[in-house]
C-alpha cells in the first residue's frame, strides 16, 4: 500500500520531467510534447483527487507557467536545473491536491486537530503552488513580450486570464476549507468567485500596462507582480474569513511598499 501511495506521485512526476525535457530539447517548439504534458497534468489531478475536474486548474496552470518560463531561460545549465525543480514542485502540487481535496471529500470535521492539520497543510500547498505559477507565468510572458516585441494588449489579456484563474481557484478552495472546518462565514460573500477573479485580473493587467513603460526585465516584472498579487490575495482572504482589520491592511501595505522598494533598488532597470 505504501508503494502504491508514492507511485501515484512518482509516476506523473517522472512523466512531467521527461515531457518537459523533450519540449526543451526539441526547441523548435514541439506541439506533441506540449499536448502530452498538458494531458499528463490534467489526468494526474483528475486521478489524484478521485475524479474531480476543478483541481485540474492547478496542474494546468503550473504546467503552462513552467513551459512559458522555460522559454525565457538562455543557458543550458539553468534549463536543466529548472526542469528538475519544476518537476519537484509538480509533485508537491499533486500532494497538495490529495491532502486538500481527498480530506475535503471525506467531510472530516474541523474539530479534529489531525483533520485540521491535513486540510490546512493541503490548502497552504495549493496556495503556494498558485503563487509560484503567477510568478513563473508573469515573468515568462513578459520575457516573451520583450523578445518578440508583442503588443502590450496581448500580454495584458494573457496575464488577465492567468490571474483570473488563479484567484478563482484560490477563492474556491478557501471556501471549501471554511466548509471543512465548519466555519460560519457569509455564504454570499464567499461565493462571489467571479467578481473577485475579474477584479484581480484587471488590477494585475493594468499593472503590467504601467510596467511596460519602464525599462524593466522579465524577472523584475515577475517579482513585482508576485508581490502585488500576494498582498491582494492576503487582504481578500482575510475579508472572506471575516478577519480583515485595519491592522492587517496596514501590515500588508507596509509589506508591499518595503518589498517593492527593495525590488526597485536592488535591480538594474534595463531590458536584458
Amino acid at each position: 500500500m505504501k508503494i502504491e501511495k508514492y507511485l501515484k506521485y512518482f509516476i506523473p512526476t517522472v512523466l512531467f520531467f521527461v515531457l518537459l525535457e523533450f519540449f526543451f530539447k526539441s526547441f523548435g517548439f514541439s506541439y506533441n510534447s506540449l499536448f502530452a504534458l498538458f494531458a499528463i497534468s490534467t489526468f494526474s489531478a483528475f486521478w489524484i483527487t478521485k475524479y474531480r475536474f476543478f483541481p485540474v486548474i492547478l496542474t494546468v496552470l503550473f504546467s503552462t507557467s513552467s513551459v512559458i518560463f522555460l522559454l525565457t531561460l538562455g543557458k543550458e545549465n539553468f534549463q536543466y536545473l529548472y526542469i528538475i525543480i519544476s518537476s519537484i514542485i509538480f509533485m508537491l502540487a499533486l500532494m497538495g491536491l490529495n491532502k486538500f481535496f481527498v480530506q475535503e471529500e471525506d467531510g472530516s470535521s474541523g474539530k479534529n486537530n489531525k483533520s485540521f492539520g491535513i486540510l490546512d497543510s493541503g490548502f497552504n500547498l495549493n496556495q503556494t503552488i498558485v503563487l509560484i505559477s503567477v510568478f513563473l507565468f508573469s515573468s515568462g510572458i513578459y520575457g516573451i513580450y520583450i523578445d518578440l516585441n508583442l503588443s502590450v494588449w496581448v500580454i495584458m489579456i494573457v496575464i488577465f486570464i492567468c490571474v483570473f484563474l488563479s484567484t478563482f481557484y484560490l477563492t474556491r478552495i478557501n471556501f471549501l476549507k471554511s466548509k471543512g472546518l465548519e466555519l460560519h462565514l457569509d455564504s454570499a460573500k464567499n461565493k462571489t468567485f467571479l467578481l473577485y477573479s475579474f477584479l484581480s485580473g484587471f488590477l494585475v493587467s493594468e499593472l503590467i500596462w504601467a510596467i511596460s513603460f519602464l525599462p524593466a526585465n522579465h524577472l523584475t516584472t515577475g517579482a513585482i507582480i508576485l508581490c502585488s498579487y500576494y498582498v491582494f490575495w492576503s487582504v481578500l482572504r482575510d475579508y472572506l474569513r471575516n478577519s480583515l482589520t485595519k491592522k492587517s491592511v496596514f501590515l500588508n501595505l507596509i509589506f508591499l511598499v518595503v518589498f517593492e522598494s527593495f525590488i526597485i533598488i536592488a535591480n538594474k532597470w534595463d531590458i536584458i
